[in-house]
């Protein structure tokens, strides 16, 4: 149980007198918002100058200035020391110090601001900060009391702060030489993890302590938990390793061992893994199509293909995936005639895959110019064994469509037949474009207004009728969202820049909804997350919403936290600035990023629009920005106008033509140009035969995007 937050006396919302600044930190002009605060706190009385003085050492602190933003604290607590903003003076001091590699400095500021705010004024986060910095000097027991103190406050507060702290308390026990007591604490952190990559994480680190104490029973059941159950997982390489260390290799299969080696890209090890399956086993026909896979990453098609035609003649379980292997190698070497025959035996060896089989039988064919050809593989499949799935029957209805002759009734009525049966998925939507409009190209004329950003009244009204039909209001549900506990504390924490724990208390309240089916609550708690300029979240709430009850059984305001407009004002601003349609570009931030502004892929894709620092760099040099750093990609205005402006280029190179233009932006348009020489500029054909997986799902989700942006935010 929570006990309610106690706000931090003198912590104020953003208002008028700070909005201006506030809106250039969001932008990440964090030079400008200093300079704004710093006139505030000239011309501020002393009730409203040492918050001037605080947002200004934020602003300084956000950008890396350390030594500023110190000083500036210094001088607030110096000339103001009776302030309402002490407590947050002190704790701002201790994140400048943490930022600047000072841990010690960090504690003794965390120490005056408990003298000043209580122990337990931010619940458990207070000890958490003391614990991590403790845990950066090597003070393993103050590490470990602080974590336990944090564990000790509201129950340790939610499943993530409580992760955390655990995580904390096992770190310390471990440095300390206690390994039985971090196992003690690792074992709780596995209890409650939530996603596969931590599960996995727990396992191996719960058994290479339980090896190092000699639990090696235990040891090895989770070493081999993480090789068969999380072989997709980084930590797999490691626990099989492990498991053949303690000369319990032979607990887990050959196929097993192999296909941890796959996923980890070594695909040496991975053949010779699956060389040693035995080819009257059950596992033989697997073991031979991971081991044609890792063939083929090695450059050994023939050596690939000879082993699919076995398992194709061998293994009638196997024989579908060998075969549509097969083909699928046939068309990327050019050769449709060949993958059609291929497809054809796959559909006659496999029937349960038949439909699946058949639609690639009409493709070879429609490639070819066969559409008659193509129109009968395609009717087949509608008609063939067991029922397709509705996004395969979708599928093959859409490609009917486009078999029969432009415009006729038959053409028609396969798309609306497409439209009704699978509706959000791709060929879904692409049916419902087909018959209302087009979005393969992109208008260059973006709204004059952001009108679009606002809901409108009959929004309002349909959500208004939607809760009046759960029981309940809007006003009814924004009191309960306000009065919720652990959003008043994630308030306070969002202040603070606490960012990460707010979230881990956003998490725990939406996590409590969801259990409850509370849709209702949920879409409150949206609302709650966009009126502080948290999309990234929103996102995350609304798509709990919708695995709940299904996009269409939500009213379209609320469809709208599933799709949200984050960042909408500076997209809509660079948007009309470059000539692009800023829902397409909200589209592609949305899978891009989550409208996480902090976000970084493995390839170094940075920021809201996540540009690769080589792509970065030309940029920032076409737009003459001279004093351009890496890092000023995690600033949201200038990501979106470098995701913008980068758009732009390749929808001019395009024609505004979509799904080249994406593919480019994904891809690179020296791959684009290839593809366009080779497959045509027809959209569908395109998506179909990119031969790079990456890129053919980026562009399928990315149009579903970009189709429900346009449905709930373009014009009617």
């Amino acid at each position: 149980m929570v006990t309610p937050a106690t706000p931090l006396a003198g912590a104020q919302p953003a208002d008028a007198i700070w909005a201006p600044g506030q809106q250039l930190v969001r932008r990440g002009d964090f030079a400008g918002a200093q300079k704004f605060f710093a006139g505030v706190a000239e011309q501020a009385g002393p009730l409203q100058a040492p918050r001037a003085i605080l947002l200004q050492a934020r602003a300084a602190l956000a950008d890396g200035d350390t030594s500023t933003a110190e000083g500036l604290l210094q001088q607030a607590l110096s000339d103001y020391p009776s302030s309402d903003q002490l407590a947050s003076t002190y704790f701002t001091l201790g994140q400048v110090r943490r930022a600047a590699g000072d841990c010690g400095g960090a504690i003794q500021a965390l120490d005056a601001f408990e003298s000043v705010a209580g122990r337990t004024a931010i619940g458990p986060y207070s000890a958490l900060q003391r614990s991590q910095c403790a845990g950066r000097l090597g003070d393993w027991p103050a590490e470990l009391a602080a974590a336990r103190v944090a564990l000790s406050v509201d129950g340790g507060g939610p499943r993530l702060t409580r992760i955390e702290a655990l995580e904390r308390a096992a770190e310390a026990e471990l440095k300390m030489g206690r390994r039985q007591e971090a196992l003690d604490f690792y074992n709780r952190s596995l209890a409650l993890a939530g996603t596969r990559a931590y599960t996995a994480e727990m396992l191996f680190n719960t058994a290479t302590i339980a090896r190092a104490l000699g639990q090696d029973g235990l040891a090895a059941e989770r070493f081999r938990a993480v090789v068969v159950d999380y072989a997709d997982q980084s930590r797999g390489p490691g626990a099989l390793d492990a498991l053949v260390e303690m000369g319990r290799g032979a607990t887990v299969s050959p196929l097993q061992a192999g296909t941890v080696h796959l996923n980890a890209l070594d695909y040496t090890p991975a053949v010779g893994e699956f060389d040693q399956v035995d080819a009257s086993g059950p596992d033989w026909g697997a073991a031979q199509l991971g081991r044609a896979e890792a063939l083929l990453r090695l450059g050994n098609e023939n050596e690939a293909r000879l082993g699919l035609r076995n398992v194709a003649e061998s293994d009638p379980i196997h024989a579908g995936s060998a075969l549509l292997r097969l083909g699928q190698l046939d068309q990327r070497s050019g050769d449709e005639a060949a993958a059609e025959g291929t497809y054809l035996r796959m559909a006659q060896d496999a029937s349960d895959r038949a439909a699946e089989a058949l639609f690639h039988v009409g493709f070879s064919r429609f490639v070819r110019g066969d559409r008659s050809g193509a129109m009968a593989a395609w009717q087949t499949g509608l008609a063939s064994g067991p029922p397709t799935t509705p996004a395969l029957q979708a599928q093959l209805l859409y490609w009917t469509a486009r078999a029969a002759p432009a415009g006729s009734g038959q053409a028609q009525d396969a798309l609306n037949q497409a439209a009704g049966t699978a509706p959000e998925t791709y060929y879904g939507l692409r049916a419902q474009e087909q018959l209302s409009g087009t979005l393969s190209v992109a208008g260059n004329s973006p709204p004059a207004s952001t009108a679009w950003l606002v809901p409108t009244t009959s929004e309002i009204q349909e959500r208004t009728a939607w809760l009046a039909g759960l029981g309940t209001t809007p006003e009814r549900i924004s009191h309960d969202i306000d009065a919720l506990p652990a959003l008043q504390r994630a308030d306070t924490l969002l202040d603070l820049g606490l960012h990460a724990e707010a979230t881990w208390e956003v998490d725990g309240a939406a996590q409590q909804y969801a259990q409850a089916n509370d849709v209702a609550h949920l879409s409150g708690l949206a609302d709650w997350l966009m009126a502080r300029d948290q999309p990234q979240l929103t996102l995350r709430v609304g798509r709990q919403m919708r695995d709940l009850v299904g996009l269409s059984s939500l009213p379209r305001a609320v469809q709208k936290a599933v799709y949200p407009a984050g960042w909408g004002d500076l997209v809509a601003e660079q948007a009309a600035q470059y000539g692009v349609n800023p829902l397409l570009m909200l589209a592609l931030m949305r899978q891009e990023s989550s409208f996480d502004p902090q976000a970084q892929s493995s390839a170094q894709a940075m920021g809201l629009t996540q540009v690769v620092p080589s792509t970065a760099r030309g940029i920032a040099s076409r737009l003459g920005r001279g004093d351009f750093a890496l890092r000023d990609l995690f600033k949201p205005a200038l990501s979106v106008e470098f995701g913008t402006w980068y758009l732009s280029q390749t929808l001019n190179d395009y024609q505004g033509r979509i799904f080249p233009s994406l593919a480019a932006y994904n891809a690179g348009g020296g791959n684009v140009s290839g593809w366009l020489q080779r497959f045509g500029d027809d959209p569908d054909l395109l998506v179909e035969q990119i031969p790079f997986a990456e890129t053919r799902n980026y562009l399928r989700i990315v149009y579903d995007n970009y189709w429900h942006y346009q449905a709930l935010y373009g014009p009617s």
